[in-house]
């Protein structure tokens, strides 16, 4: 693909891209928006039916751009930081080439990992500024001069397209026309993971618009120096020391104005830098969004949420009611209806329905000195002082089946029979198995992990835990297992309860204080969420997803919500 951009600012930067058609085991992308440029290469030798490294490159280069263009201070070490994060994203399975440049004034920053390269041809002489062999991080920094070439290309490019192939190719012409006379080379191997860009920096020509000359100012012609020149006429000089001071004050003005609109002419070149780097880095995402609409909603929506984060993050740095501040408002505006109108909000009237809609919900509002409640199809667990109590389902007989081991509870769930139990102080969950009359105490987590903020669990084969932050936490087998929220319009605020169980498809997360449940699926993707006025102040709920409706427990009453 070849594409050419001249930025109106100085100096002037002109590119090209070339991207292969991506297989089932290879993947590449050629990446810019502003002075940062990059190129991404990912293959493995097997892929999983869920996995896609078009969605894993998708995650990495989102990460380089969003951390990128909410640094403050832009040299080496800060823009090796925001790769190094971005790079991080890459699993440890798969084979990888990562090549990455920002331009910034006269300064290009380059960094490289993979059997890559970043090349430079200044006049006559083509040279690498970056070669790697290994997986390490490497970066390298310089001055560019006038019509140097950079490419950035991965190692499949540099081995379909020779060195002698590529000079011969840039020699004379501009980038646009080297991707077109290159592209059908690439596209010929079928090579996945065969990419580049193709940078031609250019330093701009200086050119001083014709003036009119205009007389310098008098006294006379200038208020200010008017009213000083009769001030000074009160004193008792002679007139050729009064004409030195005239002359020497109107210098210091004109002095003081040049410093004025130098130091302002600075300032507004550098808001405009931040403002050009935040707007298209952010109509970038939001243009992407709208074209996945119609492919895939949930990628749409992380573009989406994108461009708000990156907008929100900057909007402050540009004045009240100025342009800028006018611009990012109003595609803030566009980024935030089309995250609305994607997000599955619905807003939904709650009914109020007897105590016997739910057996468990009825035992919570009865059961005011307890907090923490489960189930299973026979019997309902909660804990008090003593320990567990069980209660029949059939009969409401109570019974102390496990009594207190633990300092801080947390959470409580059932599965399988047995009991789990999330301690808060200890940072451990206990699991619970039946034995005879009594149950048998085990540490469920095999590695360490802070529990200190839990404030639920939920049990269908994997364990899940919520946190205050909004985090979820999810194991497997004791062991950490990865989990990642994705696609959520507005993050959690110290939410109350998390529901599955191993017949859903579904995770359920009761956020009070956004006055929501949020459904998401449980690879972590955002599915939809119901709001209404009564989940302010719910304690609990019941999922019953075959009837295709929530019950929940708000100021002692159960109420009824239907859900899609």
């Amino acid at each position: 693909m070849a594409e050419e951009n001249f930025n109106s600012d100085k100096p002037k930067l002109a590119f090209s891209k070339i991207v292969a058609t991506p297989t089932l085991t290879s993947w590449s992308q050629a990446y810019n928006a502003g002075g940062l440029f990059a190129v991404l290469s990912l293959s493995k030798k097997e892929i999983g039916e869920e996995e896609s490294l078009a969605s894993i490159g998708k995650d990495i280069l989102s990460t380089l751009e969003t951390e990128f263009f909410t640094l403050e201070v832009k040299d080496l070490e800060s823009i090796k930081k925001a790769v190094s994060l971005a790079f991080e994203k890459i699993p440890n399975d798969t084979n990888s080439c990562f090549t990455v440049s920002c331009i910034t004034q006269n300064i290009m920053y380059c960094f490289l990992s993979g059997n890559g390269k970043i090349l430079i041809k200044r006049g006559e002489k083509t040279g690498a500024v970056l070669d790697s062999s290994d997986n390490q991080l490497k970066s390298a920094s310089g001055f560019l001069e006038n019509n140097d070439v950079i490419i950035l290309a991965t190692e499949k490019f540099i081995e379909t397209i020779t060195k002698d192939t590529l000079i011969s190719a840039i020699d004379n012409f501009s980038p646009s026309e080297i991707a077109e006379n290159l592209s059908p080379k690439v596209h010929e191997r079928q090579e996945g993971e065969a990419s580049a860009v193709i940078i031609s920096y250019k330093t701009a020509e200086v050119v001083e618009e014709e003036k009119e000359e205009e007389p310098l100012p008098t006294p006379s012609s200038l208020p200010v120096l008017s009213s000083i020149k009769n001030n000074l006429s009160k004193f008792n000089l002679s007139h050729s020391r009064k004409v030195f001071l005239s002359v020497a004050l109107i210098i210091a003005v004109i002095l003081v104005g040049s410093v004025y609109l130098a130091v302002k002419s600075r300032e507004d070149q550098k808001t405009k830098t931040i403002f050009n780097e935040v707007y298209q880095a952010a109509q970038k995402k939001y243009d992407e969004g709208q074209s996945l609409l119609s492919l895939n909603k949930n990628l749409a929506r992380d573009d989406f949420l994108s461009a708000q984060k990156t907008l929100n993050e900057n909007k402050s740095k540009f004045k009240p009611n100025s342009d800028e501040e006018k611009k990012v408002s109003e595609l803030l505006a566009k980024v935030e209806t089309a995250i609305s109108e994607i997000s599955e909000v619905n807003t939904v009237e709650a009914k109020e329905v007897g105590n016997d809609a739910s057996k468990l919900l009825a035992l919570e509002a009865k059961k005011g000195d307890s907090s923490l409640f489960a189930q299973n199809s026979a019997s309902i667990y909660y804990i008090n002082s003593d320990g567990v109590i069980s209660v029949d389902k059939g009969n409401s007989k109570e019974k102390l089946i496990i009594k207190k081991d633990w300092d801080t509870a947390g959470g409580i769930d059932a599965y399988l029979g047995n009991v789990y139990i999330l301690d808060k102080s200890a940072d451990k969950i206990f699991k619970f198995v039946p034995s005879g009359s009594t149950y048998s105490k085990t540490d469920y987590l095999t590695q360490p992990a802070d529990l200190s903020k839990a404030t639920a669990v939920t049990v269908d084969g994997a364990l899940y835990t919520i946190l205050q932050d909004g985090n979820i936490l999810k194991f497997l087998k004791g062991k950490t297992d990865n989990f990642k929220i994705s696609g959520l319009d507005q993050p959690f605020s110290n939410p109350n309860r998390i529901y599955t169980n191993v017949d859903f498809d579904n995770i359920y997360v009761l956020d009070g204080a956004n006055n929501r449940i949020v459904v998401l699926k449980k690879d972590g993707s955002y599915v939809a969420q119901y709001k209404s006025k009564v989940l302010k102040d719910a304690k609990d709920f019941e999922v019953l997803e075959k009837d295709k409706k929530i019950l929940v427990l708000s100021s002692g009453k159960i109420y009824e919500i239907s859900i899609k």
